[in-house]
């Protein structure tokens, strides 16, 4: 889904306000580099630090474990880790390493999360995400929906007039929520299935420290195992800040959240954005999917879908809404498949139906 320039422009004005910083370590040169995306009180830990003047700003214990961490690191290693200031302040650390000598990600002061942001209008559709090689569903797609006052389910894009301020809050949170509990519920239900959920967050959310530990404390929770709840990005997060959206990803790999790009096939800079996320798997935009069927289109599906098998990720079309298309989507590899053909967008009570029929047809001992 694009984003128009009225909403980039929001989003942005609410990264400004979201309070973290970007980090990154270039182990080669021992130093760090931090910098502000936003708001944030802790300003003296901006600059570029070579390792032996920044480790003073932290209490000794603090100091002690996060030099070992940045000058031991191993490609892909997540980095998780909680400091304490000199001055006793709390900060939490998040990122991962690109190489031995390379990690980025973000830090942030943790933030308490407000109850009320999970008692928003708001409602998880859940579309379901099947699987190409034997028919049985994968996983969902939460859906952002709020329910109208004569019980329709409504598009949560509506929302914003109704309640603007909630809504940019409070709706990331609802979402995030949702999903958590019933991925949950599905794991104890039906362990066998071994479902994912995934969720869109908009750029702001993702320089937000409450965000990130929703995130965080979710996917370590352990009522379902880590990378089962799925955070969908899309460019949008790279038109302001490449290197911040990268460490964003980075953060929340960390945190234990699985990563799909979202919309994938539609922005100006998808080549980069792949070779710097370390997401598991990509969603092929809807709108190249439906122009599926011309040798041009096909053969740079193609070549997408061969280019992320290659690199091990997964590929999911999303927007198939002809049967039709999934015999040739299965044919040049695509792993996953959303849209109306199979199922639209669902309640969770329904959703369970949805499950238990599929258990049923497929004979599973879930």
């Amino acid at each position: 889904m694009t984003m128009s320039d009225s909403s980039l422009s929001m989003t942005m004005d609410a990264v400004s306000a979201a309070g973290v910083f970007v980090w990154d370590w270039a182990g080669d040169e021992r130093r760090l580099r931090v910098h502000r995306q936003g708001d944030t009180g802790e300003r003296e830990l901006e600059g570029g630090w070579v390792l032996t003047d920044f480790l003073p700003m932290l209490e000794a214990m603090s100091a002690n474990r996060l030099s070992e961490r940045l000058t031991r690191g191993n490609t892909g290693e997540r980095l998780d880790m909680t400091l304490a200031l000199a001055d006793g302040t709390i900060i939490h650390m998040l990122g991962a390493f690109e190489d031995q000598t390379r990690a980025r990600g973000l830090l942030f002061r943790p933030e308490r999360i407000d109850p009320e942001f999970d008692s928003i209008p708001v409602e998880a559709a859940f579309q379901p995400i099947i699987r190409l090689s034997d028919g049985l569903i994968a996983g969902f797609e939460a859906l952002a929906r709020w329910r109208h006052p004569d019980g329709e389910l409504m598009s949560a894009g509506s929302l914003g007039a109704v309640d603007p301020q909630s809504v940019m809050r409070g709706l990331a949170h609802a979402m995030l929520d949702q999903a958590g509990k019933a991925l949950a519920d599905w794991h104890a239900r039906w362990p066998a299935l071994n479902l994912f959920v995934q969720v869109n967050l908009s750029g702001a959310d993702l320089y937000r420290a409450d965000i990130l530990e929703r995130v965080s404390g979710l996917s370590q929770s352990g009522l379902f195992p880590e990378g089962a709840l799925r955070i969908e990005l899309t460019e949008q997060m790279a038109l302001r800040d490449f290197d911040a959206g990268v460490a964003a990803a980075a953060a929340l790999q960390a945190s234990g959240a699985g990563l799909v790009l979202d919309d994938f096939g539609t922005g100006y800079s998808s080549l980069a954005w792949l070779a710097a996320i370390p997401a598991s798997g990509l969603k092929l935009d809807s709108q190249i999917i439906q122009m599926a069927g011309t040798e041009r289109v096909d053969k740079i599906l193609t070549s997408v879908a061969k280019m992320a098998t290659d690199l091990g990720m997964t590929v999911t079309a999303e927007g198939v809404e002809d049967l039709k298309q999934v015999q040739f989507l299965k044919e040049i590899g695509c792993d996953y498949v959303q849209g109306f053909a199979y199922a639209y967008p669902m309640e969770k009570a329904k959703a369970d139906r949805f499950l238990e029929k599929q258990i049923s047809l497929f004979n599973l001992n879930a």
